[in-house]
């Protein structure tokens, strides 16, 4: 029979985990011109029948994966290093600190999500597109010696959208600018040894449950002052 921990009790454990090697939020932005033929819409959708398109029809961007499912804000995105890591060297806070130039290239999808009424009849309609892919090459300073992995996440997501007609008002293109926030993190597994007391479930609450807070680190490049 294996002896139980006793609550209150504590004993030497080891745990897997990540070490952040270092993480910054960057802010990437990109365009790019749809034309209606790669749109998907569906035969005989006349744009023309809308008097003034830009006011009577809501185009709404959506963050998606590969095969148009919608990601959460906080997904990872797969990312290729494009080039190899450069060390440069730069001043912080009167210390010479030795950092690796990273230079990435990362794919975004977006769905854009047409809606409206048409006129003659009243009636309501939503059009999706096929995914709309962004492709981003960026560079980034960070502490990122060899074994560490480069970790992309979508923090934050916007996008406009201008509807680019014909003389005769005919549908030509869809202009689609997207800004995304990404949180870029270095890291690498690790096993740590440490003395800690196990947990027991509490009591459960029935509202919202809140962000955990997140204690502050010291080193000298990250977070920094």
């Amino acid at each position: 029979m294996q002896s139980k921990p006793l609550q209150g009790a504590q004993e030497l454990l080891c745990i897997n985990t990540e070490k952040v090697y270092d993480w910054i939020l960057e802010e990437s932005t990109a365009s790019q011109t749809v034309p209606e033929a790669s749109l998907g819409l569906p035969a005989g959708f006349d744009l023309t029948l809308f008097g003034n398109p830009a006011a009577q029809i809501v185009i709404k961007a959506v963050l998606t994966d590969s095969t148009g499912t919608p990601l959460p804000l906080n997904s990872e995105v797969t990312v290729t290093e494009s080039l190899p890591r450069v060390d440069r060297q730069f001043e912080v806070d009167g210390a010479l600190v030795t950092l690796q130039r990273v230079t990435f290239t990362k794919t975004v999808f977006v769905v854009l999500e047409i809606s409206g009424v048409i006129p003659a009849t009243g009636v309501p309609f939503l059009i999706t597109t096929p995914p709309i892919t962004f492709t981003l090459t960026e560079t980034a300073f960070l502490c990122a010696p060899e074994g560490t992995s480069l970790v992309v996440r979508i923090s934050d997501f916007e996008a406009q959208t201008i509807i680019n007609l014909s003389a005769a008002g005919a549908l030509v293109s869809i202009g689609v600018t997207i800004d995304v926030c990404q949180s870029i993190q270095t890291v690498t597994p690790v096993t740590l040894e440490l003395t800690a007391e196990f947990c027991m479930p509490r009591a459960p609450l029935f509202e919202s449950c809140t962000t955990p807070l997140i204690p502050p680190q010291c080193p000298v490049v990250f977070p920094g002052a």
